[in-house]
């Protein structure tokens, strides 16, 4: 049995952040993967982000891993979260 992965986009709900919650998932659209959009506007956001000491925002977290600070490329998000 496969597990689900879980990814997290931390963002600010700009649109650099929507853009790269789309890529992320486009890229996962065919796993089954959980995609969890993560405002940092609020404090239970913002302790979640510290706790995996992310500063910038939109940044990727898979399985509780930071992967990626920044908007990928379509190709980019595939290379990252396919693995």
């Amino acid at each position: 049995m496969t597990t689900k992965r879980t990814i997290e986009v931390f963002t600010a709900g700009c649109p650099l952040c929507t853009e790269t919650v789309d890529v992320v998932r486009a890229a996962v659209a065919d796993c089954g993967c959980e995609v969890l959009e993560r405002r940092c506007t609020d404090t239970t956001c913002c302790d979640e982000a510290k706790n995996y000491g992310i500063r910038a925002v939109p940044t990727i977290v898979a399985d509780g891993q930071v992967l990626f600070e920044g908007k990928p490329s379509p190709e980019q998000a595939i290379a990252l979260l396919r693995r």
